[in-house]
């Protein structure tokens, strides 16, 4: 490899740059570059990158950065030339071009409706770590920075629940925004990632080790809150374990505020009671005392079932879903945000599939929440409970709209052991008591079904019944 003369290296880049237009020249004058620079003490008879499926050229980076320094403004320019180029670019092959390909893909507007498609097709061809990582970081610079909406939808795409083998993905698009000082909205941030670490996957260690130490960089105090939170309320045996494995990784300081919750903690002795008592198979034997009997016996007695433990109510994980023509400001939201400060009343828009791709990101992957939801919100609530029962500590349906021709479909669904309290009018003229009762009896198990002397908007209602007890 020649020594790098940056005068001629930019006079290569930018020679280079001449052929935009034309991708097939560009693409061969490239090559002659990267063989000018190849590094041909590190070429190895295969010729691939470690760790890659892809061929190199062994070029140094600073060939490659200067490359696009020459690129960017005239790419900016002209995307739909840039977005060309890539494509030729990328199936090149190379570690290199497709390094350029996706600097490309980060130079066009995030509107560009092709954009997406080639970032979620080339980060499932490629394992290769630097170009994915160039994937999820460069390609995304212009909608991290002129869409961040949009970009935190793509990356509640890539945290879905469902969707475990994207979370990598999802994590790797998010540091470059953590990292961004002018970013300032990582409350929301916050919200999105919070499930994803008390999920806490053995195989994303790495991952969730530079997510904790980047959100702890942009905020201290909010991450050392949240990791606290997550560690005290959380039913996951391996949050605590895979947090112990890596908490080394984290500031000292952030390793002091954890210490105490990630200590093991020694099982608790049973009762006196219970040390004295033998345990065969589900029954207790208890030993009579010998003062009472000459010939000591064994009375065989029922073992006495626990209650299931019943979830606390948080108020943070208390949700309120209004009906079709209504929003976060009708009467019953307002007066439930009275009764308990802090619930959730989002607002909703659209059609019912719309409506449910809004929710599904406020409730993400948490537990325990309490789901209250009025007619049309009644079947998206219904409908989120039957697919995520595991989520739902309790279920609220007010009049719930559950017999709408148009969303039959939706209630061909498993019944589900949440509990659930229906609460609705015998002078209902929108949605009628008997047929939603026959449609709620087959999907709750655990059904309390109160009929009240009201109408559809249960206004008379609202104000009589002890929410404190239904919602306890």
């Amino acid at each position: 490899m020649p020594a790098i003369d940056l005068a001629r290296l930019r006079k290569q880049a930018n020679r280079l740059a001449d052929f935009f237009f034309l991708p097939d020249e560009f693409l061969k004058h490239l090559r002659e570059m990267l063989e000018f620079y190849v590094n041909h003490t590190l070429r190895t008879k295969e010729n691939v990158a470690p760790g890659s499926n892809l061929k190199t050229y062994r070029t140094p980076s600073a060939v490659l950065t200067q490359i696009e320094n020459e690129l960017r403004p005239v790419a900016e320019a002209n995307p739909e030339f840039a977005l060309e180029l890539a494509d030729i670019l990328w199936d090149e092959g190379a570690l290199e071009t497709c390094l350029l390909a996706a600097f490309l893909l980060g130079r066009i507007p995030p509107q560009e409706e092709r954009l997406l498609p080639r970032l979620t097709a080339w980060t499932q061809q490629v394992r290769d770590p630097d170009v994915r990582s160039a994937l999820l970081s460069t390609s995304l610079t212009r909608m991290r920075r002129e869409t961040p909406d949009q970009f935190l939808i793509l990356i509640r795409e890539y945290l879905h629940p469902a969707r475990i083998r994207t979370w990598s993905n999802g994590i790797q698009a998010l540091l470059p925004m953590i990292a961004d000082s002018t970013y300032a909205n990582l409350p929301t941030v916050l919200d999105i990632v919070e499930p994803i670490i008390e999920e806490a996957p053995t195989t994303l260690q790495n991952e969730l080790t530079e997510l904790i130490v980047a959100l702890y960089r942009a905020s201290a105090s909010e991450t050392t809150f949240l990791l606290k939170h997550i560690l005290s309320n959380t039913e996951n045996t391996m949050t605590v374990v895979t947090l112990r494995r890596i908490v080394t990784s984290f500031p000292p300081p952030l390793q002091n505020e954890l210490r105490d919750l990630l200590r093991p903690r020694p099982s608790a002795p049973p009762p006196v009671e219970q040390q004295a008592e033998e345990v065969i198979d589900d029954f207790i034997v208890e030993p009579v005392a010998p003062a009472v009997l000459e010939t000591p016996v064994e009375i065989i007695k029922p073992r006495k079932k626990r209650a299931p433990r019943q979830p606390k109510l948080e108020i943070s994980r208390l949700i309120y879903l209004h009906g079709l023509e209504s929003n976060s400001q009708s009467g019953k939201a307002r007066q439930f945000a009275e009764k308990f400060p802090g619930m959730v009343t989002p607002d909703f828009t659209g059609s019912f599939e719309e409506r449910m791709k809004q929710l599904k990101p406020i409730l993400g992957r948490k537990k325990n929440w309490t789901i209250i939801g009025s007619s049309f919100g009644g079947l998206m609530a219904t409908v989120f409970t039957c697919e995520h029962p595991t989520q739902v500590r309790k279920l609220v349906l007010l009049a719930p709209a559950l017999l709408r021709n148009q969303f039959a479909s939706y209630l061909n669904l498993e019944p589900v052991t949440v509990p659930t309290i229906i609460i609705h009018g015998t002078e209902d003229d929108v949605v009628p008591l008997e047929p939603v009762r026959k449609v709620a009896e087959k999907l709750f198990t655990f059904l309390t079904y109160r009929v009240v002397d009201d109408g559809h908007r249960l206004l008379k209602a609202f104000e009589e019944l002890d929410w404190e007890e239904i919602l306890a």
